[in-house]
């Protein structure tokens, strides 16, 4: 069965479906071309998923009965938060959306670094209906969150609390992932710098949040890598 996020609008509880949304709508019957009785999965950003079953299908509007209600606990139980220099191949932005979801990250600020050749995120709607699309696809039910680009510093000064641990891969070496002991953090933030890497003001700055070098291996990786690799071994860490 295919999954989908509820769009704003439509309504669904323990019995019945309602689709409303102009996008939900054209997709089920002009490019899926649902049509009564099939089953649909439905979820809406929180850790419920309806099995339900079309019953109407009218020019505005798409109905159905509830068949299932069952709780996903999909989520880690720490968020993992990605703080990454816009990269200036949007592509390659967009494979880290797609599978930073599908490893269980749970928001991505855009940074804006003293090495960043892009200052601006290109097609913003597009990077959140990839988001949208891999947490469909991956089993999720909750969305990750897409900030707004904002400089590094100004990150690090209002977006890091008290109970984040802020992790920095280096090059040089640091703690392995699986040596990092995680007692009452409620997220993780895997701060990844640009292609040519932080600057050592920026990376001092780190350090003075409380901030943690660390290690992603023995080789050099590229910064997009970078990102999922932290992402996938963090997530492997945390769920053990």
């Amino acid at each position: 069965m295919h999954r989908f996020l509820l769009r704003e609008g439509d309504v669904v509880d323990d019995k019945v479906f309602v689709i409303i949304s102009e996008e939900l709508r054209n997709q089920w019957t002009k490019v899926l071309r649902f049509r009564i009785g099939e089953k649909v999965i439905l979820f809406r950003d929180d850790d419920k998923e309806y099995v339900g079953e079309i019953t109407s299908i009218l020019p505005k509007i798409i109905q159905g009965n509830v068949l299932n209600v069952s709780e996903r606990k999909t989520e880690l139980p720490v968020n993992i938060i990605v703080a990454q220099s816009i990269l200036k191949n949007p592509e390659k932005l967009e494979w880290i959306l797609q599978k930073g979801t599908e490893l269980g990250m749970s928001d991505f600020y855009p940074l804006i670094t003293h090495r960043t050749e892009r200052q601006f995120l290109p097609k913003f709607e597009r990077l959140q209906r990839i988001l949208v699309e891999a947490t469909e696809q991956c089993g999720r039910c909750k969305v990750p969150v897409l900030h707004e680009p904002m400089k590094f510093e100004a990150f690090l000064k209002t977006k890091v609390t008290k109970d984040s641990l802020v992790l920095i891969p280096h090059t040089m070496g640091g703690k392995k992932m699986n040596e990092l002991k995680l007692i009452d953090e409620k997220s993780i933030v895997v701060c990844i710098g640009p292609e040519g890497g932080f600057d050592e003001k920026e990376v001092e700055d780190v350090t003075k949040v409380g901030g943690i070098s660390v290690t992603l291996g023995k080789r050099v990786l590229r910064s997009e890598t970078a990102a999922i690799a932290a992402v996938a071994m963090l997530a492997a860490h945390i769920e053990v």
